[in-house]
């Protein structure tokens, strides 16, 4: 058996990282001037149920996302 000894010290220059921009702030929605404050709160409070049960049905491949 035998051993080699590798003595060669490679140095390499560091890449420079990328910066990623921050993500742009969205003003959030404001309701329609004259709006029903009962429908307004109704359609807040089901929109995030909704909005999991059409993630969950793209995920088992009920829903199919074309562009």
């Amino acid at each position: 058996m035998t051993a080699v000894l590798f003595d060669e010290v490679v140095s390499a220059a560091a890449a420079p990282r990328p910066t990623v921009a921050p993500a742009p702030r969205r003003a959030p929605l404001q309701p329609v001037a004259g709006g029903d404050p009962m429908v307004d709160a109704a359609s807040r409070l089901l929109s995030i149920p909704l909005r999991h049960l059409y993630a969950a049905l793209w995920r088992v491949g009920v829903i199919e996302v074309t562009a």
